[in-house]
This record gives C-alpha cells, structure tokens and sequence, in this order.
C-alpha cells in the first residue's frame, strides 16, 4: 500500500495551477557557496562565455532564465563573518566582539536573531538548513530552522553533520563514509526535504538553505569528475599584472602584501591546479541546482519559488604574490555573483545597484511580507529585481506597496558598498618538500594531482618565515573600505583604511590608522597604483566613518 506521504505528493503533483496559486507566500531557495569567485571567471557574469556551471547559466543567470547582479559584494571576505551578516542582516561593526567568537562575530547576535527566526514566527515559514552554516556550529538548533543538515564546512569525503528532524538520519550527528561526496549528500537532502514539506502542506511556504563546501580548500572534486576538463576551459588561472609581482610594484601596499615572497615554479603549478580542482568541484554544484529547479517544477511549486544563488566571498590565486584564500580589500576577494529567478523576476535581465549580503535578509523577508526588524542594517531588494510586479504572489505585493513608487525607490540606492575585516590568523600556506602526500579519495588531500596514489603536487600549512611559505595575512591586515561605482561622484574607486592589532586581543576601533589605500579601478583593475597622498580624501573618509559607525536604518 502505498505511504501517506506519497499519496500526498501524488496530489501536488497532480494539482492544476490555480490550486497551487492559492498559497500567496512564496517559496524560497538560497544557494550559497564557498571562495566561488567572480573576478577571476568561475562564476556569473562569465569571463569569455565559459565557466564551471553550464546549468546554472541556462536555468539562473541573464544569459538564460534568471538576473544577473552586476555589482554585488560582500561585505567581509571571511566565511564566519559573512555568513553571520547573510544570516543576521546586520554589518560586522554591530555583532562584533573581542576575545572569542566565530572570527570575532558574536554568535548569540546571530543564532538568535536570524531571517529564519523571522520567517517562521511572522510568516509561517518550515525552513530547512543544509551544508556550511557557520565555521562555529551551535550545539543546539537555532531558532526558526525546522530541519538541520549542518556544519562549519567539514570535509569533502566522509562529512558529517550534525542532524535534526532529517528522514532516515539520527537526531544528533551523521557520520559519512568515504564513499560519500559533501556536495551529493547536501543535494540529496535538501531535494528530499523539499518533497517532503511540499507533500505534507502544499499551502506552507518552505525556505531551503543549501550550502555546499565547494569550491573551499583543499578543493577536492568528486571522484566522478576528478578528470574533467572542458576543451573550451582555460588551460590555467588568470594571471594578471600583480601575478607573482614584483617587490618593487608592491611597496606601496600594507605590509602583507608588500614582503610577500615570490611564486616559485612548483607554486605557479600548485596553484593552476587548484584553479582546475575549483572548477571541477563547481560542476557538483551545478548539478544540485539544475535537480533542485528541477525538483520544483516536477511538485508543481516552481512558478511560486524564488531561487538565488551567491558566494560567501571570492578568492585569490596568485594576486600580489598571495598564493590561495580571501581576506583582502581587492575587487577579486569582495566582488562575487548573485542570480535570481522567480516569480517577477525577468528572465534575461540585470542590476547595476551595488548591495551586499547584507541586503538578503531584509530581501527574504520582504518577498514573504515580513517587516524588516529594526536592528538590521541591509536594505531590500525587492523593488530593484521583481521588474514585473504583476507576476509577483501577493506578500511580495504587499512589501513593494510599503516601499512606496519603485523608480524612486531604486534613484534613491546607494552607489557605494561598505568593506569591513578584522585579522583572524597568518594562514601560512607552504609548497615545499616538507608537505605530505594525499589519500584522495579516501581522504581529503591537499594535492592538486589526485589521480595518482599517493597524491602529488601538495601544499601543507607552515610557519611565518617557513622556506617557499606564504602568509594570507598579518596583523596590519585590519580594514574599513568604501568601494564606489559608476554613477558615484566619485566614480569607480576603492578608498582603504587599515590599523594594526588583533581583535582577539583588543576592540579595533580605526582611529589609529596606519596605512591607507586609494585606487582608481577604471585606470587600474588590478590595484597596483595606490593613489593616496595623491587625492584629496577627506569627504570619502567621512563617508567611510559614517558607514563604520551606522546602525539599523540609518545605514545607507
């Protein structure tokens, strides 16, 4: 005979359009990956009509079904700050703490106060978390999250999760074996959850959050496309100007970037490989959107979901001599993608206005008919990406019309986003004799050639000083920045503002700074003429500062 929940999903499937209309708040689903890229090709808009995601591009991007943000960034170019601020809409400055946390970013700020809290308590919301959540997970459920695939990362082979309200997982933790691949195991479950609630409540708006590892360190693809590369893929990564850069074009720079060594050849090889092992783990990624998208039309809810897709930040691969990892004010580790497809949303089409992260979940909270709660500081991006509000269900309606008229609404954006970092760790990456040989795929490994047993061609952490070691970062490596767009007054420039010290040890404050930044991105992409000394920065400086010390609506 066959199960409750089965004939339930029959009946959805079954269902004619006007039925499924009558739920008025729509779905949401919210991909979110790890250092994918932008600057340097492995995301959307694509660099020379190729990349890692061929799927995503039809289904999400303007190339295919979908929007395309021109101008997104994040706010923090690490992955526990970031995700804080996606979750808590809320800027670094005010869920900081010094001492502790995830980063230093207060937890309890943000497992206590996420959209998700939101939207299950306004808006009736089942809210589903799948793969990375914060680097520190919490030892218990957050407020707001009925199911709880979860952890800080993990590993590519063998993950586990800690589990809540997961079918045929235990309460607790789930441990893989290596036969399992993080990336399958976070699509098959979510794209189960998802049939689940459909059938158990057709009329219950579900939120998916779906988090892969990909393409974090030590970029490990799965085994099924560990061979992979398109013919039409660039042999290597890109390697600009400030590639493997000299001392001398750097010494205008803070200190991180100035005394870092030169690429050695076995570096330059390490470091294509992982470009290539990036891309490969993408293709993972690709699948479970397209079979997630997939999944919403086969149930019958995919005219009534809004989907999005981003990064927690991009990535450097050899920019200013910095071999791998994030953590710098620069366009390649700030700027990452954000797609959109859903209800409203023109397929085809693009947005210029800057935002961040920050802005998702007052966006998420929008489209379900939620107010946005007084502390959060991200404005939302409803009016500026549902371009037709006659498609739209009728709680994204009802947030529009407290927005008042959408063209003035969008003249008044802001044109500037606002960067925020504090030093976390040196993270000293080494290629040298002294890193061991891999296991994959039995095992994680931090090789880039993983088809032969040992693995070769490796990288391994070092110490400060280490031979043919390079530091991420220093402790000069604390900022505040404002990146301007066209349309500014002052147009397409990054204005920088760095103080030395340690979060951990004391409450970083920038007003003692020690080095300052200023770059004319139209004349300079790659950020090697620093221009200040040069310019008159007093009225950016204000902006900056305004920006660091905003909380709530009077952020900009």
């Amino acid at each position: 005979m066959a199960s409750t929940t089965m004939l339930a999903l029959l009946a959805v499937m079954l269902m004619t359009p006007s039925l499924l209309e009558a739920k008025k708040a729509p779905n949401i689903v919210w991909f979110l990956t790890d250092d994918q890229d932008q600057v340097l090709g492995a995301s959307f808009p694509e660099k020379n009509g190729v990349g890692p995601m061929p799927k995503t591009k039809a289904l999400m991007s303007a190339m295919g079904g979908g929007l395309t943000a021109m101008n997104f960034y994040i706010h923090t170019p690490i992955c526990c700050p970031s995700r804080s601020e996606l979750l808590s809409g809320r800027y670094f400055h005010n869920i900081k703490t010094t001492g502790g946390g995830c980063m230093h970013v207060n937890e309890d700020l943000v497992n206590n106060a996420t959209f998700a809290s939101y939207l299950k308590k306004n808006a009736g919301y089942t809210v589903g978390m799948f793969g990375k959540y914060l680097n520190n997970v919490p030892n218990y459920v957050p407020v707001g999250f009925d199911a709880w695939l979860a952890n800080g990362g993990g590993d590519y082979i063998s993950p586990e999760f800690a589990t809540a309200n997961i079918d045929g997982l235990p309460d607790g933790k789930w441990q893989g074996t290596p036969d399992n691949y993080t990336t399958a195991v976070v699509g098959n479950v979510s794209i189960h959850w998802i049939r689940k609630v459909v059938a158990e409540d057709p009329t219950r708006p579900f939120f998916a959050y779906i988090a892969p590892k990909a393409a974090h360190e030590p970029f490990n693809p799965a085994p099924w496309y560990v061979d992979h590369w398109d013919p039409s893929w660039p042999a290597q990564e890109p390697r600009p100007i400030n590639w493997n850069c000299s001392f001398e074009s750097r010494k205008n720079h803070p200190p991180t970037v100035a005394t870092e060594a030169m690429i050695t050849p076995k570096a330059a090889e390490v470091i294509t490989g992982i470009f290539k092992d990036r891309w490969r783990t993408l293709m993972s990624v690709d699948d479970v959107i397209a079979d997630v998208i997939q999944t919403c039309k086969d149930i019958g809810v995919d005219d009534n979901t809004y989907y999005f897709y981003s990064s927690d930040h991009g990535f450097q691969l050899g920019e200013f001599n910095i071999l791998m990892d994030k953590r710098h004010v620069y366009e390649w580790d700030i700027k990452i993608h954000l797609l959109a497809r859903g209800p409203g949303i023109k397929p085809g089409s693009t947005f210029s206005e800057p935002a961040t992260q920050v802005d998702m979940a007052p966006t998420f909270l929008g489209l379900a008919g939620v107010s946005q709660p007084e502390q959060m500081d991200g404005k939302s991006l409803v009016p500026i990406i549902v371009q037709d509000p006659s498609k739209a269900p009728e709680t994204t309606l009802e947030h529009l019309k407290t927005l008042g008229d959408a063209d003035q609404y969008r003249a008044n954006w802001r044109t500037s986003v606002f960067i925020e970092y504090y030093f976390n760790a040196p993270n000293v990456k080494c290629v040298n004799d002294r890193c061991a040989n891999g296991t994959y795929p039995k095992a994680d490994s931090e090789c880039v050639k993983l088809d032969v047993t040992p693995n070769q061609e490796c990288w391994c952490p070092g110490p400060v000083g280490g031979e043919h070691c390079y530091p991420t970062e220093t402790t000069s490596n604390n900022f505040i920045a404002i990146r301007t767009m066209e349309g500014d007054k002052l147009s397409n420039m990054l204005y920088a503002e760095y103080q030395n010290g340690s979060q951990a040890r004391m409450d970083i404050d920038f007003t003692d700074i020690a080095y300052y930044e200023y770059f004319n991105l139209t004349a300079d992409p790659w950020e090697m003429n620093n221009l200040h000394g040069s310019v008159d920065t007093s009225e950016i400086k204000q902006r900056l500062h305004m920006y660091y010390n905003c909380a709530g609506s009077e952020c900009p």
